[in-house]
């Protein structure tokens, strides 16, 4: 594992948190009112959480609409707007009893009719609808029961149906119409929608009509008691790094999503600000397209793969804010492998040249599209794009903004490297983590039938001993055929101000049981 100046920032974030977590205060003690700004990197491509992967959207979305199941602080599946489900003794059967008044922000009560027809959207639409491929039918007897029958016993239906990577969302039957991108930002949620104003932010309001789940108390994951004394949260886009901490340190923004590392060196001695440094916050890499040349040929997607300096891109694109090991889960996960090591960091440019030859490489054009509003991702590309053409690779580096390069990688034909960060483990775990490699979602374009096969028996097998040598193997096809290019574990450090009060770091901000001191 490789330690950096990271560490002196970060070695106190199991204090930090805990911290924060001890000045939550009841909801009946947290002053009511206030206009909350909470600063993010990115646009937001689409309210619709059925049809985007963008943490964009989930850091709004999540505060307007729920699921089912969802998770608890400890990433285990717990009820949300279902009040208990029952598994059949054959495991073919999952029958879901719903919470009572539960509305709308519409005001129309949810009922089961809601719940079948937003599981049929996601099943036909949904970018990873394959969660729902083991689905045989679905049914809503009555409208307090809704019931999910598989095709075959699959012991991990409830731990993927839980998982917010692409939540499977609940919202009223008369608008599951939609199709992608265009769903009425409608939901069950604490917060409802006020306004969408592209490249500049969105606004949302405390939903008066949401009653919490009287199941829990304060803050659990995605669940929890959910009480809401904001009166909005404007999610501001801030792309420069340096206007969000001008902002974070004037008081014009209350929280924000990303500090540069040498920011957050500075920062630490400010009483007014908290820092929120959360380690392994994703997989910081690149998708390769299996179907446009000249990475339709393994050779070539080889021999990228053996030229990356890892190190250098990582210290580059993150200012050492990273960690280095191939896994795609963390060290310390249950799902934690090393397997296909071989082929990561290998750093040989001398290699990769002599692999270019064998594939016969004709200086084709290598497309590498990037964006400017996440700078670890643009950073990474220069260093990328220098070291491919310094194997003699004809490389182009192309810069959209987050939502346009998102629009950029569905045309197979625009590109061949697309650089992200992909979301995986504790928040996402091993069944979501790299499933968009699995049809239908093919972020390499290419479906791989072995990759296919592989996740049937990830989710299909009985014990989680077998689950894991499955995805052990899962990981090293992911490296033998070069799907995916790990640079490295991306650190994010957040920060609030003093005067934000029951903030609880997380993957994704949560903005009930928070208040804005006077």
């Amino acid at each position: 594992m490789h330690l950096t100046r990271r560490d002196a920032l970060v070695g106190g974030a199991g204090m930090i948190g805990a911290g924060l977590a001890a000045t939550a205060l009841p909801a009946a003690a947290q002053r009511r009112g206030g206009d909350l700004v909470f600063a993010q990197e990115a646009t937001v491509p689409t309210l619709d959480m059925h049809f985007s992967t963008s943490i964009a959207t989930r850091n709004v979305a999540m505060n307007m609409y729920e699921m089912l199941v969802s998770r608890d602080e400890k990433n285990a599946p717990v009820a949300d707007l279902a009040e208990a489900w029952e598994e059949s003794r054959d495991g073919l059967t999952y029958t879901f009893r719903l919470r009572r008044s539960v509305r709308f922000h519409n005001g129309k009560e949810m009922t089961s009719a809601d719940v079948l027809a937003s599981w049929q959207r996601y099943q036909r639409m949904a970018l990873q609808r394959g969660i729902l491929a083991n689905v045989e039918a679905m049914e809503a007897p009555d409208a307090a029961t809704f019931v999910v029958r598989l095709k075959a016993r699959q012991p991990t239906f409830i731990d993927q149906i839980s998982s917010f990577a692409v939540p499977i969302s609940i919202h009223p039957a008369e608008i599951c119409g939609a199709e992608g991108g265009r769903l009425e930002p409608i939901g069950t949620g604490p917060f409802q929608f006020v306004e969408f104003v592209p490249d500049s932010h969105v606004l949302v309001r405390r939903f008066d009509g949401y009653v919490p789940n009287p199941a829990y108390q304060g803050t659990d994951g995605f669940a929890g008691r959910k009480v809401v004394t904001l009166d909005t949260v404007r999610y501001r886009l801030v792309r420069e790094p340096g206007a969000r901490v001008a902002g974070l340190e004037t008081g014009e923004l209350h929280v924000v999503e990303d500090i540069p590392t040498k920011s957050a060196e500075r920062l630490r001695g400010n009483r007014d600000i908290r820092l929120l440094p959360m380690r392994h916050w994703w997989l910081h890499g690149a998708w390769v397209n299996h179907q446009r040349p000249p990475t339709n040929s393994l050779s070539v997607r080889r021999a990228i793969q053996t030229a990356l300096d890892m190190e250098a891109i990582m210290g580059i694109a993150t200012d050492g804010a990273y960690d280095l090991q191939p896994g795609l889960q963390y060290p310390g996960n249950p799902y934690y492998t090393d397997a296909g090591k071989q082929f990561f960091n290998v750093n040989d440019p001398g290699r990769a040249r002599a692999l270019l030859r064998e594939a016969n490489y004709q200086g084709q054009e290598l497309v590498l599209i990037t964006n400017s509003s996440f700078a670890s991702m643009y950073n990474a590309a220069v260093v990328v794009t220098e070291q491919l053409r310094a194997i003699g690779l004809r490389v182009r580096m192309d810069v959209f903004d987050w939502a346009t390069a998102i629009a950029r990688r569905r045309d197979p034909d625009a590109w061949n490297l697309w650089f992200t960060g992909q979301g995986t483990g504790p928040a996402v775990g091993p069944f979501t983590a790299m499933i968009d490699v699995v049809s239908p979602q093919l972020n390499q374009v290419v479906p791989d039938p072995t990759l296919d096969a592989l996740y049937a028996d990830l989710i299909g097998k009985p014990t989680e001993a077998e689950r894991k040598a499955v995805f052990a193997r899962f990981q090293e096809r992911i490296y033998e055929q070069v799907h995916f290019l790990k640079f490295g574990d991306l650190t994010k450090i957040q920060a609030a101000r003093a005067t934000v009060q029951g903030f609880i770091p997380y993957r994704i901000p949560r903005f009930w049981n928070v208040s804005l001191a006077a």
